[in-house]
């Protein structure tokens, strides 16, 4: 009736870092009337240095989507990061989720302390008879946008989101490296950053490990 299954962020392209990194490089060249680098290892030192100078605009040019699997307790706060960012999120209200199993996350091992292993067996059992009560609705012909209120917030949820490097420098840094963000969002923003760094070194090799 419930399965546990973990936090994912898939890239979703194709992206050709070496085109947005010339991108990068051109615009900023623009500003100040200089001649293109020689060599990537030129254009990378020169974005390397736009960035440690917090000339940042410019690398607003280059935008990188993703597909997030995440519990909605997370993705609400997600989604308040606004400027420079899109999402597209799975509907509770028109997807029937009764059709499988309800796909539920864990919370990160960093939350799961004594006091919650205490709970754990309880709190499972109470989401497995949500589920059972959800599919009996829908079944019974009440519509998902008024079954889906009884939904737990540990429920997953599809969220495709597409940031400028520049929002993704800012969100990596509230999300991922600040050690007071929520454990769950530093985890699948992890994931996110690693990846970010392994693309585009010279925008964020001053990002996390």
């Amino acid at each position: 009736m419930i399965e546990i299954i973990p936090m994912s962020a898939e890239l979703i392209g194709p992206v050709n870092p070496e085109t947005d990194l010339a991108k990068i490089e051109t615009m900023a060249r623009t500003c100040y009337a200089s001649p293109m680098s020689e060599s990537p290892e030129a254009r990378d030192a020169f974005i390397r240095k736009l960035v440690q100078a917090g000339h940042e605009s410019v690398i607003e040019h280059v935008s990188v989507s993703f597909m997030l699997t995440v519990p909605r307790s997370i993705s609400h706060q997600i989604v308040r990061h606004r400027v420079g960012v899109a999402y597209s999120q799975q509907s509770q209200r028109y997807v029937d989720l009764s059709r499988g199993p309800l796909q539920v996350i864990a919370p990160v091992p960093a939350l799961e302390g004594e006091a919650f292993v205490g709970w754990q067996s309880l709190a499972w059992k109470i989401v497995w008879k949500i589920a059972e009560v959800y599919n009996a609705m829908i079944a019974s012909g009440v519509k998902p946008q008024v079954a889906r209120s009884i939904l737990p917030n540990c429920t997953a949820t599809k969220l495709g989101m597409t940031a400028n490097l520049r929002a993704w420098r800012h969100i990596l840094k509230q999300r991922w490296t600040n050690p007071t963000a929520d454990p769950a969002i530093r985890e699948v923003m992890g994931i996110v950053g690693e990846k970010l760094k392994e693309l585009y070194p010279p925008v964020f090799g001053d990002i996390g490990a």
